[in-house]
């Protein structure tokens, strides 16, 4: 067995995250470079913060616009 065939194997055994693209293994359910989960089952069905944070300050200058008319 030569040593090529080693490397290729453990490869194999690693796909990119789709997050951030770090080499992580097939069976990971987080990535250990940025912390993302991998598959579905993992998610504890929070929402990605830049949707809270654009949802928050619409209905702060929705609020500001009603009490600025006012």
């Amino acid at each position: 067995m030569s040593w090529d065939s080693d490397a290729e194997t453990d490869t194999d055994d690693t796909a990119p995250c789709p997050a951030c693209g770090h080499e992580i293994y097939e069976d990971a359910v987080r990535c250990p470079a940025c912390g993302e989960y991998i598959t579905d089952e993992g998610r504890s069905g929070t929402k990605p913060r830049w949707i809270i944070w654009t949802a928050a300050l619409c209905l702060l200058l929705v609020v500001g616009w009603i009490l600025w008319r006012l």
